[in-house]
């Protein structure tokens, strides 16, 4: 609906009768649904994806659906199963939860793309139903002109604004100033999709820091990533990895437990040898009898080299009283 309908707002329900619905901008169909439309503030009338299509585009890609099923019922199965296994089953496939951080709309894409299939064949359709009440070309030019003003040209000029991305510069900022506050040569961290394709852009795109190599945590459980990881990137050198690739690729501890059998601290350098092992005695324990990847404790240890600290300027040396000769956590 919102797609070929029209859309209330980009402000994300979660329920809301003024937040995310459909809107068509046909009052008598909108207002028992979501209330009067005409006295409301301006942070929802001037919204600038309060876009209307006066059900204009489902109406044509209606038309279009029932040409097809009219005159080639084989195609029209087709495009029926892209439409119903990239809408409909995505739905019910990945069940998803509700209250969502954003709306999920772009799951169901293709389905969207099935839609406007039937929205080209619509214009088809209304062609052959005026060729019979107005002979010659005519009928052709006035179809055409009617559904490009009545779809096309009424989507951009709704969808301009809301979609419109020129003088933004938040995310290419940010990115600019992430890698220009690192030391040459760092490796920065990353976990999500917002903060690592904007320096995946400067990079590639501007060029810019090419000697960081960015490294998203949320990727680093995949054996394609830590191989990526693992190759020079740009000007930046691979990750110096303690594993070889057989020991991480697919199906390889893919999961490593932590077992309380020993209870003090372990150093974490003795815990990824452990993990690393291939001995099998480091594989199972008790009356365990499958073998399992795991670390012996829930408890760890990290000896700390305060010269290296201050010779690399991690921290000044005048709190080197503070700094403390081992790190213990659990």
């Amino acid at each position: 609906m919102w797609n070929f309908v029209g859309r209330q707002n980009d402000l994300q329900s979660y329920g809301e009768y003024y937040k995310g619905n459909w809107l068509s901008g046909i009052n008598f169909i909108d207002e028992p649904r979501l209330g009067p439309q005409d006295e409301l503030p301006a942070f929802l009338k001037d919204n600038k994806a309060r876009n209307k299509y006066y059900f204009l585009p489902l109406i044509l890609g209606i038309i279009g659906l029932i040409s097809q099923f009219v005159k080639s019922r084989k195609d029209f199965w087709v495009v029926l199963l892209l439409f119903i296994m990239t809408g409909f089953a995505v739905v019910v496939y990945l069940n998803q939860y509700p209250l969502q951080p954003r709306e999920r709309d772009y799951a169901y894409a293709a389905s969207f793309y099935a839609f406007t299939i039937w929205i080209g064949l619509g214009v088809v359709g209304l062609a052959d139903f005026l060729q019979k009440k107005i002979s010659g070309i005519l009928s052709g030019i006035l179809v055409l002109l009617i559904t490009f003003l009545a779809v096309p040209i009424l989507m951009a000029r709704e969808n301009r604004d809301d979609h419109n991305r020129s003088g933004r510069y938040t995310a290419r900022d940010f990115a600019s100033n992430y890698l220009n506050s690192c030391e040459p040569n760092a490796v920065l961290f990353t976990n999500g999709d917002n903060d690592t394709f904007p320096l995946w852009y400067i990079q590639e795109v501007e060029g810019i820091r090419t000697d960081i190599r960015v490294c998203n945590l949320s990727y680093l459980g995949a054996d394609w990533y830590i191989d990526q990881m693992a190759r020079k990137a740009y000007d930046s050198d691979p990750l110096p990895f303690g594993m070889n690739r057989d020991q991480y690729m697919l199906g390889k501890r893919d999961l490593v437990y932590l077992v309380d059998r020993i209870n003090e601290p372990v150093s974490l350098k003795d815990a990824m040898d452990f993990i690393r092992s291939e001995d099998p005695r480091t594989k199972t324990f008790g009356n365990i009898r499958d073998r399992i990847d795991y670390i012996p404790s829930k408890k760890f240890k990290l000896k700390i080299d305060k010269s290296r600290i201050f010779d690399t300027k991690t921290l000044p040396e005048n709190i080197s009283a503070k700094i403390v000769d081992e790190m213990h956590w659990e």
